[in-house]
């Protein structure tokens, strides 16, 4: 797979990223992991691209969630600030992996101890940043020549893991233009020697090189990664209208971090080579390329006013966006009357120029014709006109009114569609068929998970080719009412009628009974994770606990509400940054168990009836179910209304689910699953 970052400033080479990850059994995949992520919009797009290898030796179900853990705090922390150098991003990434394997250790999770394979690296322009830990390796090829670059880092992959410090030491250095480098787990080195990789990497291209790499590790390994970098400029295609710049000598830039970092030059003897001066100090401005300095300015100009411009479009679109929804009704009402006072001129002017027409044709007819015609014309008006008579006088009749009788007349309210940021949608569309009326709906990787509540079967739903696949349950227990998934397990937890928790891991379709110290007679209204927290929601005790996984299932619960508020009425709970509390008339923030005086939820003028609320860790909206006036509130994590969705096919719908990435929200309606855009 190749990721090609957005084109960086300074015409700095791109990194070309090719992954590599070879599973030959589906029951190992959960114990390795690739990954590659670049900058998701402009403002992120100086810290670059985070990527790296994880491998866990331990293949038991305790450690099957430990690489999913680490790439998910790993990819949120580097991303979280954005005024953070890219070194101090991934340091603190790396920081806060520790701290989470740290959390698991407390808990009594330790088969993985020692037995993970890491390397990550951050590349932000030239810029280096790399660690490595236990049995892997990262390679340097420049100019015909290969180094190891991770063996000065042989004393931390050899030492023990410790929970409190497994990623300590990072390097850093800058790249060359067409440098080559390859991480990988020990897989490769036993398949290859170092020169045996140098002498491949020169016979094959840049596109059939990691081909290569992965027919071999395919053909010697169960289980292994690698990724291929190439700093080099991709072919560029010349248009007219963006003149490129001069490809000339990159300057070599001086590192200033907070600390003394590891050069990768430190780590290769390479013969340096005469320093050749760069285009600009041999031509003058207007000979490169026949592009004037001048032309560069402006066109550079020109590129920024059109972002600040954008930006500016998009506040103001906002800013008027409840006026026009105020003025809609009048505006539709105008146009309506527009158009038939339109169509009524047309009609009389057509009328106007065919009797004119026919009057002009009739005169020029034969005196004996004209009798005829006037004839015929008068006998079909004398019918018309008696016509006429017989209709009004049957119209004006009047009818003997029925019997009144008592009949329920059903009211539902109207749309709102003049309420703050509102917005009809009328493009939902069925995704797929259930066997059964759906109660609740789940969504992990993509893929929907639904139960019934009346049976302890759940049915997975691929979107895509809109197939089901009905997966049952052996296990002892009452039928299934609640669903949360927990993306960092890879795995979906189910509370049973009896409140029992049970486990489905999707990539083998296995449920299993988990141990969970739950307080006597809970009234569970809904459960959420967090990492590999659970969080459960008891309307009877007025509390959210939060149980920690351990070993078997789950540790003994922490009353999470420092302040136990009245919860009877409480309808659900959505976890992002803080924790959310969903009750029929309003939602509540809560950080670190007390109420979160910075966010208040904005009143829709519509009175609020919530029916469910949704969102998740790294999500930048929380949404808000309302089947009642047929809408979902799309709110901004401090509260703002972002978007009402208004519609006729939200009455009625059960639960819902948002994929943020995909700009989809998912409907769970009678035994129908449906869908409709975001944007």
């Amino acid at each position: 797979m190749n990721h090609s970052p957005k084109k960086r400033r300074n015409e700095w080479p791109k990194g070309i990223f090719r992954d590599i990850f070879v599973c030959s059994k589906q029951e190992l995949s959960p114990f390795g992991i690739v990954f590659v992520l670049s900058a998701e919009n402009f403002e992120e797009r100086d810290l670059g691209t985070i990527f790296g290898i994880i491998k866990v030796d331990d293949f038991s179900e305790n450690s099957s969630y430990v690489a999913n853990l680490l790439v998910s705090v790993i990819k949120k922390e580097y991303f979280s600030k954005l005024h953070r150098s890219p070194e101090e991003s991934f340091e603190i990434s790396l920081r806060k992996a520790n701290l989470a394997l740290a959390e698991l250790a407390r808990h009594g999770s330790l088969d993985w101890s020692g037995k993970i394979n890491f390397v990550s690296g951050a590349l932000e322009r030239n810029n280096l940043h790399f660690a490595c830990l236990g049995n892997v390796f990262a390679f340097l090829l420049r100019d015909g020549q290969i180094a190891e670059i991770s063996r000065d880092l042989e004393e931390e992959r050899e030492a023990e893991t410790h929970p409190l410090k497994t990623f300590a030491n990072i390097s850093s250095g800058k790249l060359e233009k067409d440098d080559k480098l390859i991480f990988s787990t020990g897989d490769l080195n036993e398949i290859f020697s170092k020169e045996e990789l140098r002498q491949n990497a020169a016979h094959f291209s840049r596109e059939e090189f990691p081909h290569f790499l992965e027919v071999s590790l395919e053909a010697n390994s169960q289980l292994a990664g690698a990724i291929v970098l190439d700093f080099a400029h991709e072919p560029k295609i010349k248009t007219p209208a963006f003149p490129e710049a001069p490809a000339g000598r990159q300057e070599t830039l001086e590192y200033a971090g907070a600390k003394p970092a590891k050069k990768i030059d430190s780590f290769v003897e390479f013969p340096e080579e005469p320093e050749v001066p760069s285009v600009s100090e041999i031509l003058p401005a207007e000979s490169r390329e026949g592009v004037p300095v001048w032309k560069k300015i402006l066109f550079s100009l020109k590129n920024l006013f059109l972002r600040v411009s954008d930006g500016i479009k998009k506040y103001f679109l906002k800013f008027f966006s409840y006026l026009r929804n105020f003025q809609y009704r009048d505006k539709v009402r105008n146009l309506n009357i527009k158009k038939t006072l339109t169509a009524t001129y047309y009609f009389g002017r057509n009328a106007q120029y065919s009797f004119i027409r026919a009057k002009n044709r009739f005169q020029e007819l034969e005196s004996a014709k004209k009798k005829r015609y006037a004839g015929i014309f008068a006998a079909a008006a004398l019918v018309l006109a008696i016509a006429l008579v017989f209709a009004i006088r049957s119209k004006n009749t009047v009818q003997p009114a029925p019997p009144a009788q008592n009949i329920p007349v059903e009211t539902k309210p109207v749309l709102a569609l003049d309420d703050i940021e509102a917005r009809s949608v009328e493009n939902i569309e069925e995704v797929a068929s259930l066997p059964r009326e759906g109660a609740e709906i789940a969504i992990l990787s993509g893929t929907l998970y639904t139960i019934s509540g009346q049976d302890k079967s759940v049915v997975k739903t691929n979107p895509e080719t809109k197939t089901n696949e009905e997966i049952k349950s052996d296990i002892s227990s009452g039928n299934f009412r609640l669903i949360s998934p927990m993306p960092n397990l890879n795995a979906l937890f189910l509370l049973s009628g009896d409140n029992k928790i049970i486990t489905l891991t999707p990539i083998n379709n296995k449920f299993q009974e988990n141990n969970i110290p739950l307080p006597q007679n809970p009234k569970i209204q809904d459960i959420k994770s967090y990492l590999t927290y659970l969080y459960v929601l008891d309307a009877a005790n007025n509390q959210v606990y939060r149980y920690p996984r351990s070993e078997g299932g789950f540790g003994e619960g922490q009353l999470w509400l420092r302040a136990a508020p009245n919860l009877k009425d409480a309808k659900g709970i959505a976890i992002n940054d803080d924790l959310y509390i969903a009750e029929s008339g309003k939602i509540t923030a809560y950080l670190q168990g007390r109420i979160d005086e910075k966010i208040n939820f904005e009143s829709p003028q519509t009175q609020l009836a919530v029916d469910s609320i949704y969102s998740e860790p790294g999500m930048d909206f929380v949404y808000v179910l309302d089947s009642k006036n047929r809408r979902i509130i799309r709110y901004t994590k401090d509260g703002k209304i972002s978007v009402q969705y208004f519609s006729e096919s939200i009455a009625g719908i059960k639960d819902f689910v948002t994929d943020e990435k995909n700009k989809t929200i998912y409907l769970l309606k009678n035994n129908q699953l449906l869908k409709f855009s975001a944007e």
